[in-house]
């Protein structure tokens, strides 16, 4: 897992058939302790980058905003501003001055029908510009010019530090009107493109799973699935992963209603390792068909209810990010809720049998839930293991999770929930854990001498 920038999550959950022995800051080196025992830390020195898509009006005062709200990265098109403008220019100097980083767009996106040509100037004597957005979302069918591009802007580039950012195609376009499968997309889209960045490598795509179809609320079963390969690819080339949140409603997208919409999402992308994400949208969107968004369009420095749930979601993760970060994801399961399968031997959640599941976890022998539950196994350097656990319910349905964790040979467990450590004692090897509807907690198991 490769470090970002600084972000956001929340954490509440009950911890239930252990005792709390301490609680304690995350930064530093060496170790805390209670009494007699030591327990590890991890150094404050990684943090996720949480972006915003559709830029703030063009005003210092909704840049800071937007870096108050926990943004670490801000998109900037030509959308709202026309490139090579005063007004584009003041964009990227906003940013410097309230300490947000710029994404350049390149303005060229799916099969690019406009034929577009890149932006070659020179975004490196801006101190904000951190990426270079190439291309947004391409087809198959556009990867050698996604990659001609990328060479030219390897060249103009050579020797400066930016980063080259290519968003996936979540549809998995072969062309305007044919499709192949997330794992060919992938391998193409790695192949051809990923391997022609030089320096960091930022496997991204955006799945928006909130629906509404007829007035009932479902879930999109692409999104584990096509989570499940970009991480693996993100793992086995060394490279970044980054998801889009939603944060907007279209004609099937339903709205967001509550945090917990927010932490539904960012937990569930925490259990396939993400190293950022970014909101979509950060501004209610020019499009007129799409609600959402975190301040609105007209109205300078005018926050809706989104604003003040994802401030908060960001200000929790950013308490455990470098923790979280300090661990490599090594693949992610599923387990089917006890009460569902009470009500149907033979249920199955459609979300799941997802690329590469694992079947178990290498620090424990048994997982059992009450609800469906998702759970990403990860490392650190120093070979502790660590597990991010969700409760994969809809936020909407409001439904508890009760998760009990077998573990091979731990008696301590230190245990993130809403942004804080806590240090359990776990007797006989077993921990359960209470997570409220669109929860979450990382959990890091530990053997002690005592």
């Amino acid at each position: 897992m490769k470090l970002g920038k600084k972000s956001a999550l929340t954490m509440a959950a009950v911890i239930t058939s252990c005792t709390l022995l301490a609680c304690g800051g995350g930064g530093g080196g060496g170790g805390s302790a209670y009494g007699k025992e030591t327990y590890p830390e991890w150094q404050d020195n990684k943090s996720m980058w949480v972006g915003g898509w559709d830029v703030p009006i063009n005003t210092e005062a909704d840049y800071k905003m937007a870096k108050d709200m926990g943004l670490t990265h801000m998109f900037i098109d030509g959308s709202m501003a026309t490139k090579g403008t005063e007004a584009y220019l003041d964009q990227l100097r906003h940013c410097e001055k309230v300490g947000l980083k710029a994404i350049v767009g390149n303005d060229i996106a799916t099969g690019n029908s406009d034929n577009k040509p890149a932006d070659m100037t020179d975004y490196s004597v801006y101190p904000a510009v951190d990426m270079i957005n190439v291309w947004d979302e391409p087809h198959i069918n556009n990867f050698d010019s996604v990659a001609a591009m990328i060479e030219e802007y390897n060249e103009l580039y050579a020797g400066k530090d930016m980063t080259l950012y290519v968003n996936g195609n979540p549809a998995n376009n072969i062309g305007d009107n044919t499709w192949t499968t997330t794992e060919d997309y992938m391998e193409q889209f790695y192949n051809k493109v990923l391997s022609k960045i030089d320096g960091r490598k930022i496997f991204s795509t955006d799945i928006y799973p909130l629906l509404e179809t007829r007035g009932v609320y479902t879930l999109d079963s692409r999104w584990l699935r096509t989570m499940a390969v970009y991480a693996n690819y993100a793992k086995d080339y060394d490279g970044e992963f980054h998801m889009f949140i939603q944060n907007y409603s279209s004609s099937i997208n339903r709205e967001t209603l509550s945090r917990k919409d927010f932490t539904y999402q960012i937990y569930t992308d925490m259990a396939f390792g993400i190293n950022g994400y970014t909101y979509f949208t950060y501004r209610k969107s020019f499009i007129e068909e799409f609600g959402g968004g975190c301040v609105e369009y007209d109205t300078s420095c005018t926050p809706t209810p989104s604003y003040y749930w994802a401030q908060e979601v960001n200000a929790e993760i950013a308490k455990f990010d470098h923790v979280y970060l300090s661990f490599d994801w090594d693949g992610a399961m599923s387990v089917k809720g006890q009460y569902n399968l009470e009500d149907d031997e033979e249920y199955e959640n459609v979300s799941f049998g997802f690329y590469k599941e694992l079947t178990a976890l290498n620090c424990a022998t048994k997982v059992t839930a009450t609800q469906d539950t998702l759970i990403g196994q990860f490392k650190d350097d120093e070979g502790r293991n660590a597990l991010m656990v969700t409760n994969f319910t809809m936020p909407t349905d409001d439904t508890d999770d009760k998760v009990t964790i077998d573990f091979k040979d731990c008696n301590r467990a230190i245990v993130y929930e809403s942004g804080e450590r806590k240090v359990y004692e776990v007797k006989n090897n077993k921990l359960t854990l209470d997570i409220p509807s669109g929860e979450g907690v990382f959990v890091i198991p530990l053997k002690l001498k005592i």
